[in-house]
């Protein structure tokens, strides 16, 4: 593997520009809804604890959230699921750290679940960012289906999920764009999580991106269920000893000269000078 077939291999995806207009088309009240006009509190530094806002991250109200789904098309995929009363909920009660759930009928059933903070940055990795700069870190994210059973989990999942994962990232990422952010980050707890990000995110450090390019080829013989239930068992073995997966922060670039950083021919030698790691999967018994 050189720097020229990786980049080639692994493009880093933006959002759709489709997606990117929808956002755009939803102005700030949009976002916020009629139950949760803009205050002051919304206009100030999530970071800071002396205003508590109205708004998830500032950004969305409950209504406000329902609107952006359905313009991104959440809502009907959902709908021809089966699910008619989808309602949103928010905690804000940590000024620090929003939640936000997606339910049918009853908060428990739960179709979706983040939680996020909205911080200010000066940098990721490297790059010095502008003054004021902003990410959305999400601590958790959750999209399952409340109705089927499971049958085969993965790691850390209770229950099945409903094939949207892709699009809430995009319409997340969409949404950052709009409102310029520096990017978003994310910090995968399992590896088919970070397979499932990888289209979009990045590890901040290389060297960490050169150890997922690694555990990609030690595991090239498994499905992704196998890969990550095999890393969390310990059965993958780096130098002879048992390796599971250790999460590390990805970001999804916005600020032009990070998304450069983040897709240069540096970063791609130096993740691929990485990826020469000894992992081996131990034999079966």
């Amino acid at each position: 593997m050189n720097a020229w077939w990786y980049r080639r291999r692994y493009p880093l995806r933006g959002p759709r520009p489709e997606s990117v207009r929808v956002a755009r088309d939803l102005g700030p009240l949009d976002r916020a809804g009629e139950e949760s006009p803009i205050g002051e509190g919304d206009l100030l530094d999530m970071s800071s604890s002396s205003h508590r806002s109205t708004r998830f991250l500032g950004i969305y109200g409950a209504d406000g959230a329902l609107a952006a789904m359905r313009a991104h098309g959440l809502i009907d995929r959902l709908e021809a699921r089966g699910f008619r009363h989808i309602g949103v909920e928010l905690d804000l009660s940590d000024p620090y750290e929003h939640s936000l759930r997606v339910y049918d009928g009853d908060p428990s059933r739960r179709l979706g679940e983040i939680t996020a903070a909205r911080r200010h940055v000066e940098a990721l990795g490297p790059v010095e960012l502008p003054p004021g700069s902003e990410v959305i870190e999400i601590g958790w994210l959750a999209i399952e289906n409340p109705d089927a059973h499971l049958a085969t989990a993965l790691p850390g999942q209770q229950r099945p999920g409903l094939g949207m994962l892709r699009s809430v990232i995009d319409m997340a990422l969409a949404g950052a764009t709009v409102l310029r952010l520096a990017g978003v980050v994310g910090l995968p707890s399992h590896y088919h999580l970070a397979c499932t990000y990888h289209p979009w995110f990045r590890p901040l450090d290389p060297r960490d991106e050169g150890t997922f390019l690694a555990l990609r080829h030690a595991t090239r013989s498994l499905s992704r269920r196998g890969a990550s239930w095999a890393i969390a068992r310990g059965e993958l073995t780096l130098d002879g000893a048992p390796w599971r997966w250790q999460p590390t922060r990805m970001c999804a670039p916005i600020d032009p000269e990070l998304r450069e950083w983040m897709t240069s021919s540096q970063y791609a030698s130096d993740a691929v000078a990485s990826s020469e790691r000894d992992f081996a999967l131990a034999p079966s018994p």
